[in-house]
Order: structure tokens, then sequence, then C-alpha cells
């Protein structure tokens, strides 16, 4: 019988985090071996698996990462942009794998990123969900295909408590998209429209940012041409879309090599 992978999971006393300790509770192949949550959290000191409702796990939230991931073989990060690079610096030095779902990583995060993939192997994904991975490239597709007399918007509809906007999500959806008609994202992205910005031109894509109520997540790729519209929409139902992909990838990468991974690496895409 394999032994079960040790995890430590960043972020665990929110919403995303309680998921995933309740999944990795269910999954034979894995073992809750730490819990880490920012240094103001109330749920310091208490059982993870009670905040999550699956009863006494043994393992304490805790604020220090560093014996969290010093008892794992892989830890999950959906903490935050600052506490996720201060995350990577230790677990490379450590030596632990990393599948990071937080967004909003600036580019000194990203460099981060790159550094510790040179020493353990790390999944980066702004969203683990299997259906928008597969969103991907049937959008990208679709911009090669239809060429550029279809015209192409982003529309990301999250809840009300997401703080970073565009969705990482729709910041991927643009990188694709931008790359299938063979241009620069930064150059063509037009993120909302007020006043008179006057026609719009055949090559912009627009992206938009909606917020409201208890929304998991719904993204939306409209391809606008000469008497048709297609659309390509992925709507979350809950979080499993995103937490059931962040347990199969710390199942993956457990016997990766040192090297930066995307979610369609872990779905073979």
């Amino acid at each position: 019988m394999t032994r079960a992978t040790a995890v430590a999971i960043c972020g665990a006393a929110g919403r995303m985090g309680q998921r995933l300790v309740q999944l990795v509770a269910e999954n034979p192949d894995l073992r809750l071996a730490g819990a880490v949550d920012r240094r103001e959290s109330p749920y310091l000191g208490l059982d993870a698996g009670h905040i999550a409702g699956v009863g006494t796990l043994g393992v304490a939230v805790t604020d220090d990462f560093i014996p969290a991931a010093e008892a794992s073989k892989v830890y999950l990060d959906f903490s935050s942009p600052e506490g996720a690079e201060d995350h990577l610096k230790a677990a490379a030095k450590i030596g632990v794998a990393a599948v990071i779902g937080v967004t909003a990583l600036g580019e000194g995060a990203l460099e981060t990123v790159r550094e510790a993939s040179a020493s353990i192997p790390v999944v980066l994904a702004p969203n683990m969900s299997f259906g928008v991975n597969l969103m991907y490239r049937l959008a990208a597709d679709a911009a090669g295909i239809l060429g550029r007399e279809y015209e192409i918007e982003i529309v990301e509809t999250p809840h009300d408590r997401k703080t970073d906007a565009p969705s990482g999500t729709a910041l991927a959806l643009l990188e694709r998209l931008a790359a299938a008609r063979g241009h620069d994202p930064a150059a063509c992205a037009v993120y909302g429209r007020h006043g008179t910005p006057g026609a719009r031109p055949k090559d912009e894509i627009g992206v938009h940012a909606v917020r409201g109520g208890e929304i998991v997540g719904t993204h939306t790729v409209m391809f606008a041409g000469p008497g048709e519209v297609l659309e390509i929409t992925h709507r979350a139902q809950s979080r499993d879309a995103l937490a059931g992909g962040a347990i199969r990838a710390a199942v993956w990468i457990r016997s990766k090599p040192p090297g930066l991974y995307t979610f369609g690496d872990v779905l073979g895409l």
C-alpha cells in the first residue's frame, strides 16, 4: 500500500482552505500535516479539522509556515500574494513541493516562483478547475480559427468579496487569446470602457470585471463577428471545482522533478 503523502495548507481557515482540509481528510493518498493561516487569524491554535467540520485531525492552525512545511512533502497555498511569496522562499530551502492557487501575484512574486522552481516542483495556476483549463484551450483555438474579423471580449463575475480585478482566470484567458492572435496582451487589452473611447479597434481585447453576491465564478469569452456571436462560458457552481483540482495537483506533483508546471500539465493537456 502506498503511504499517504503529507500536505500542508496555507490559508487553511478560509473558505477554500476549509474545503481543502475536508478533501484531504477524505483522500487516502493524502494526510494533513500542517495548517497555516494569517498572523491575526482568530483560528490560531484550533484544530484544522474542527474548523472545517470534519472532526479532530490533530493539526492545529498556526501562523508559522516553516514547521508545517518541514512536516510535509507538498503544500497548497491559497493565502495571499504577500504570504505566497514568503512561503515559496522558505519552501525552496526546505525542499517541499508547491501548489499555488493565489492570484494577483506581482512581478517580484512571479520571479520568486521562477527561482524556486529551479530547486522544487511548483504548480502555479490561477484556476484549478478542470473546465476552466479546457476553456483556455477551446477559446485559444476559436480565436485562431475565427480570425480578427471576430472581436473578443472577456467578462468575469466572481463574488463580492474578491479583492483583485480582473480575476487571475480572466488574465490567463487574455494571455492565451492574445497569443492565438499573435498580439502582446499588454498592448491589446482594454479594461472596461467609459466616456467616448471611439470605435473599437479590431485587435482590441476587452476585459470586464463584475462583482456580486455569492457567485463562485463565471467567465465568458465572446467572439462577435459578421452576423453572429459565439460565446464560451464556464460557471463554477461550488468551490469544489477549484478545490478538487488542487487536490489532484497535490497528488500529481509529489513525484515530479523541479520545474514550473501549469494545471494543464497536471491534466495532460
